[in-house]
């Protein structure tokens, strides 16, 4: 599998996709450019980046420009995000999920949320991923 992923359990009891289902698929693409059609021109983001040990952790902040830059520099190939849960309150949606290598290994654990503006484009933007814990989850 090379496009983002979602767990059954994940899914609505609708059969709809959650806002960050469809953003990561879009990210996780052949035209990953086409993830930021769900960001708000105002965006204001935060990454957290947990390092494995042959990096340091680090930062990412910024707007629009920020986060199409973050997707200039990703190295995307072989990997994809999945989401395992989710939930919504109000205009605010949370993702926990795990990014995974094609084979399904686990690269690392992420929690991501999102406010959306009125149109369901992602306002604010903060999500924290780490090699170093990970969730039970039906395979």
């Amino acid at each position: 599998m090379t496009s983002s992923q979602t767990d059954p359990a994940a899914s609505p009891a609708r059969g709809e996709k959650t806002f960050f289902e469809r953003y990561f698929e879009l990210l996780d693409g052949p035209e990953p450019y086409r993830s930021l059609e769900l960001v708000a021109g105002d965006l204001e983001f935060t990454i957290q980046w947990a390092a494995d040990g042959s990096r340091k952790s680090s930062q990412f902040v910024g707007g629009r420009d920020e986060l199409r830059g973050f997707i200039d520099a990703g190295d995307t190939a072989g990997w994809a995000h999945y989401v395992m849960h989710s939930g919504v309150s109000g205009d605010v949606e949370f993702a926990l999920g795990e990014t995974r290598w094609d084979n399904g290994e686990r690269i690392g654990t992420f929690l991501a949320v999102a406010e959306l503006d009125d149109s369901g484009r992602m306002r604010r933007y903060m999500v924290a991923r780490s090699p170093a814990l990970a969730f039970p989850h039906e395979p």
